[in-house]
């Protein structure tokens, strides 16, 4: 290129490389011999020369759930506007996370943003020798990173107040694997809610965060003397689950025997045959409070941790 441009190497590299020194003219003479020859510069070869990585590891481990697949889309869409390159590391059931994730630390990373909702001890482990931290969930695991979520607790509040509000007493829930931090909390905040209101739980199961899971744990709620007058479920798919389970093989009619609800507000939920109850947190917030993190952790590695709540608010349909 630098023989048909009619300039030295040096010029060649400085033309494609943002702030060098070089003249207009020659970079102007350089842009336009390289479309002429078709030449789009090496990206990854272009970052081994600089300081600063644009490659950012997006740990993730669940992408076929409704609410994730949304944010996903979403949140890599802003990276590529902010000038970030993504590489997907998949850590789902079946996979060795670790060998994932040591494949992934080949490649000069600048910041791993997890979304998985459970790793182990050795995972973890890896994930730290990648360098920067953020979690997209909460940050239990990894309690010096930063990290931002919903905050469950005040989701799960606002539920219980509301079904109560309306008369409700037997209230159950439905949540995902016990092994998730992010289960594990909004069944915690469920009974700390009902009891609130000097109310026991007339149920928790703890299944998959799928619609399979909740007709699952709907029939284990149904096996008790007396059914709940009210689940409260860990995610929309559950939801899902659930009321096609009441639907399809019981007399209960909902909301009037059965009140369902669910969280994270995806798009079926508002569909008119759905119509579903749920907890609604702002993608938009939670996307950008990540990039915002993402920009600041690369710019001072030392900076302190910082923990970023999405405060969430209730959306009334017709199941509840």
């Amino acid at each position: 290129m630098a023989r048909v441009a009619g300039v030295s190497r040096v010029a060649v590299s400085r033309s494609f490389t943002p702030g060098a020194s070089v003249s207009d003219a020659v970079r102007d003479r350089v842009i336009a011999t390289a479309r002429t020859l078709g030449y789009r510069p090496n990206a990854f070869a272009r970052q081994l020369n600089r300081d600063r990585s644009e490659l950012v590891a997006f740990v993730a481990g669940f992408i076929d759930n409704y609410y994730y697949a949304v944010f996903f889309d979403r949140l890599l869409n802003e990276l590529q506007t902010r000038g970030w390159r993504t590489l997907y590391v998949h850590v789902g059931a079946g996979g060795d996370a670790v060998e994932a994730l040591a494949q992934a630390s080949e490649y000069p990373v600048a910041c791993t943003i997890v979304a998985a909702g459970s790793l182990d001890v050795d995972a973890i482990a890896a994930v730290r020798a990648m360098g920067p931290v953020i979690l997209a969930g909460p940050a239990s695991a990894l309690p010096d990173a930063d990290a931002v979520s919903s905050d469950g607790g005040r989701g799960m509040a606002l539920v219980v107040d509301h079904l109560v509000g309306r008369g409700r007493r037997r209230l159950a829930c439905i949540s995902g694997p016990a092994s998730l931090a992010s289960a594990r909390e909004r069944a915690e905040a469920f009974g700390t809610a009902l009891a609130g209101h000097g109310l026991a739980p007339a149920g928790i199961v703890h299944t998959d965060f799928t619609e399979p899971g909740g007709v699952d744990g709907m029939r284990r709620l149904l096996e008790g003397p007396v059914p709940p007058d009210a689940v409260v479920c860990g995610n929309d798919a559950i939801a899902f689950g659930v009321l096609n389970l009441l639907r399809a093989e019981t007399a209960l009619a909902v909301p009037r025997d059965i009140a369902v609800t669910g969280f994270d507000d995806t798009a079926p939920a508002a569909w008119p045959l759905i119509g579903l109850t749920t907890v609604a947190s702002p993608l938009d917030r939670r996307i950008a409070a990540i990039c915002d993190l993402l920009d600041r952790r690369v710019a001072d590695p030392s900076a302190p941790a910082q923990r970023i709540r999405i405060e969430p608010h209730l959306v009334v349909r017709a199941t509840s």
